[in-house]
């Protein structure tokens, strides 16, 4: 064989190589496994609970805070939310809706480097197996929040959530409490 035979034979094997490895890529790529980008979450994770009890909506809390994960916090928080708080410069509640309070969690997830949240107690206790379909329920559980290496922040939720179509709970009201 001569050399340019051997050239040319070594180049069709070579671009047979290429051809293998770029169509390789393209169906990887192209198809459901795409190795280069991160899964979404699957609400079926083990981390996550299913969230049909009040106690299963609080693991879920403190695990989107734990990992900053805004689009799991997102699913907590039902459309027709409402956020009060006392403002001490007026001196009186204030209070913000959904929108607002995506916008606030998501800064704050995004500023810090760690989240840690704890809960108390749920008063009435009974409230962490609490899982009647349809229903709103009312419940006041005592937290500790810590963002990045600022200060505890310790202080009392009432919570009100209902139970959605898909029988997940979500949370309706919070009300901060000092």
């Amino acid at each position: 064989m001569t050399m340019t035979g051997q050239r040319a034979k070594k180049s069709s094997k070579d671009l047979r190589n290429l051809v293998m490895v770029a169509g390789l890529m393209v169906f990887l790529l192209s198809g459901c496994l795409n190795p280069f980008a991160p899964e979404e979450g699957d609400l079926s994770s083990d981390i996550w609970d299913p969230q049909v009890t009040v106690g299963g909506l609080l693991d879920n809390f403190r695990t989107s805070y734990a990992l900053q994960d805004s689009l799991r916090y997102a699913d907590l928080i039902a459309e027709e939310f409402v956020f009060q708080y006392f403002d001490f410069e007026v001196n009186r509640y204030e209070q913000w809706y959904r929108e607002t309070e995506l916008t606030a969690t998501g800064g704050l997830m995004s500023s810090v480097d760690r989240l840690d949240l704890r809960w108390g107690t749920l008063t009435p206790a009974s409230m962490d197996t609490f899982s009647i379909p349809d229903t709103t329920v009312e419940f006041t559980v005592r937290y500790m929040l810590t963002a990045g290496q600022f200060a505890s922040l310790n202080g009392f939720a009432r919570f009100q959530v209902r139970t959605g179509d898909d029988g997940r709970f979500r949370i309706v009201m919070w009300k901060d409490d000092f």
